[in-house]
């Protein structure tokens, strides 16, 4: 850039700074206790102090009274960072219960937010569930058929954390999304993705759609004695472009945020684009700087991934969690007429189960519509005989085992056992996932995709979750039975069984 091009730039900015600061309004406040939950502030429900709020930046705490006063500009959201003990009296949803300055509207006079009290409870299950990505209302029944149908019917219990993408570019399906969460039975919290933000406005307001149905697209809250802080690293850089950033604007709130949480707290930041993938994660991690071990849940892959990032005083464990669309809801139709999507990595459509205690967590995946057990593909080479026709697999030998572990990483330790005997190491490997070779040489062959069915595009990828083992010559025929064991320091825990036959 050279230096006249430099100082217009600059100009530029001074000049916005300037505005912005010249049209900065305040806006007043109350938190107060909704006793009967109907979300008015009725006579006998007192204001609650002590309660941080935030307009993005700022965080203020509320007077005896329940009240506070906080600057905002059009695009800002105000939104209480919930203590451990309370939760929001209005829907299902958490952050849309936060207020949002439209720009095309007037700022609220006034604004309210009802909480009531809730036990707190340090040992709690938190679902990470990946990208919805819904593109039309046929994928809209597909979640509905699937993710939703499961979640209904599951218990009150655990608090859902949607990570990016709900809609695939199709705003318009916010609205009946939206329905959809509201009517499952536990408490859920929303993040932005690159296919949720409105394209067609500017950058600085480009969250402006999402915030109107979602509250805001970055926050904090607790639960039992671990802090969440929710980010936006979907930085547009055009009207269709974007990449990984976290803009200084919530950096500023990061930073005033941590300086009031307690390092004896668990800390958990959710993202849509993986931090490997931000480009000034190095922002984050001088902000992270002490805090011990710290867990990041991001999406936006399609795919199960695991990293570790280590920084001064910190080590991040980062869980890129799959899709609950999969492979963008692509593939050979199921008896429900629901894509299996299975994504490049193997894993099928997916979310992962946390359990968190006061002091740690360990976690595990669940395949959606699947059975709890299911959490690895087993495959042993000549126990199918269309095996000889998967040009990926034919070099295989019996007795060749190939173990997909669902949420595996280098850091996983995976053992076997046969026919009851003795724990045998398995070995990590850079294979493609059986399975993903299988449909990929039927594409080739011209088998997939069948009729109202869409092609799953693979690619000749290996899979980081995938481990081999030879089993004993003894084995190399007849029945027997393999019990896999697969976890790491970090939490992670995997295990099932299979029995297999190798012709006589």
């Amino acid at each position: 850039m050279n230096i006249k091009r430099a100082f217009l730039f600059l100009q530029i900015l001074l000049s916005y700074h300037c505005w912005a600061q010249q049209n900065l309004e305040a806006i007043h406040g109350t938190i107060f206790n909704d006793k009967n939950k109907n979300g008015v502030q009725d006579r006998n429900e007192k204001g609650i102090s002590g309660i941080d709020v935030s307009n993005g930046e700022a965080i203020v705490v509320t007077d005896r009274d329940g009240e506070f006063v906080l600057d905002m500009l059009p695009g800002w959201s105000v939104f209480p960072i919930l203590p451990s003990n309370y939760a929001f009296s209005k829907g299902m949803i958490e952050n849309s219960a936060f207020y949002y300055w439209g720009p095309s509207h007037s700022l609220a006079k006034t604004v309210k937010f009802g909480i009531h009290k809730v036990e707190v409870d340090n040992h709690f299950i938190v679902n990470a569930i990946g990208d919805v990505q819904v593109g039309n209302w046929e994928e809209l029944n597909y979640a509905s058929c699937s993710l939703f149908s499961e979640l209904l019917a599951g218990s009150s219990m655990p608090t859902n954390l949607f990570l990016g993408d709900l809609v695939n570019n199709n705003l318009t399906l916010f609205s009946p999304l939206k329905q959809m969460i509201s009517q499952l039975p536990m408490k859920s919290w929303t993040i932005i993705g690159n296919h949720d933000r409105d394209a067609d406005t500017v950058r600085m307001n480009q969250e402006v759609t999402y915030n109107n149905f979602w509250g805001a697209s970055y926050y904090a809250f607790n639960r039992g004695n671990v802090h969440f802080i929710v980010l936006n690293n979907v930085y547009g850089t055009g009207m269709r472009s974007y990449e990984g950033r976290i803009p200084e604007r919530q950096l500023n709130f990061l930073k005033n945020d941590l300086e009031r949480v307690s390092l004896s707290k668990q800390l958990v930041i959710c993202m849509h684009i993986p931090l490997f993938l931000t480009k000034n994660k190095d922002d984050l991690l001088s902000l992270l700087a002490g805090r011990g071990n710290v867990l990041v849940l991001s999406g936006h892959l399609h795919q199960v991934q695991r990293s570790i990032t280590e920084g001064n005083g910190v080590t991040i464990h980062e869980l890129v969690a799959g899709a609950s669309c999969g492979f963008w809801w692509v593939g050979e139709k199921d008896e429900e007429g629901i894509p299996s999507a299975l994504m490049q990595c193997g894993t099928p459509r997916n979310y992962f189960v946390f359990d968190f205690t006061k002091d740690s967590y360990t976690f595990h995946y669940k395949g959606i519509g699947q059975d709890g057990s299911k959490n690895m593909n087993i495959w042993v080479a000549g126990a199918d005989s269309l095996s000889n026709s998967i040009r990926f697999l034919t070099p295989k030998k019996a007795g060749d085992v190939l173990i997909t572990v669902y949420g595996g990483s280098l850091y996983t330790n995976v053992r076997c056992k046969v026919d009851g005997k003795e724990w045998v190491q398995c070995k990590h490997v850079e294979e493609m996932d059986p399975n993903v070779a299988r449909t990929m040489t039927w594409n080739h062959l011209k088998v997939y995709p069948t009729k109202f069915s869409r092609l799953n595009p693979y690619r000749n990828r290996p899979s980081q979750q995938v481990w081999s083992i030879q089993l004993p010559i003894e084995c190399k025929q007849g029945v027997h039975s393999l019990e896999v064991e697969a976890e790491d320091k970090w939490g992670f825990t995997a295990k099932a069984s299979r029995t297999f036959c190798l012709k006589f």
